[in-house]
């Protein structure tokens, strides 16, 4: 009579730790709260990402001439489209100096 009472609460908890692993799974990425300023390197105009969510490598149209990270979270900054190259460190609320070419392209938050 114990044994069934035993593997209800196994299967019980079992079932439990996979809801909670699939709910996280389901759950979306976070977002960086606030701002990416940056001057376009192609225009010289200076303009800002919109939604900026963690962890996703994000274009920056025209290039980054410079950066102002107006978000609350850090974010580095790539040359390539798979944020694998030789990345620049930018930390939340701060600006960048002048950046030389090539140009940063793409952007990851997180």
């Amino acid at each position: 009579m114990h044994a069934p009472r035993h593997m209800s609460r196994i299967v019980a908890t079992a079932g439990a730790a996979v809801l909670m692993l699939v709910g996280g799974m389901a759950t979306p990425s976070q977002a960086a709260e606030g701002t990416f300023f940056y001057t376009r390197a192609d225009t010289g105009r200076e303009t800002s990402l919109g939604a900026t969510p963690n962890g996703q490598c994000l274009g920056i149209p025209g290039g980054a001439r410079n950066a102002h990270n107006d978000t609350d979270t850090d974010a580095r900054l790539y040359t390539d489209s798979s944020c694998t190259s030789t990345s620049r460190f930018l930390g939340s609320r701060q600006a960048s100096d002048e950046y030389s070419m090539p140009y940063p392209m793409f952007v990851k938050f997180g």
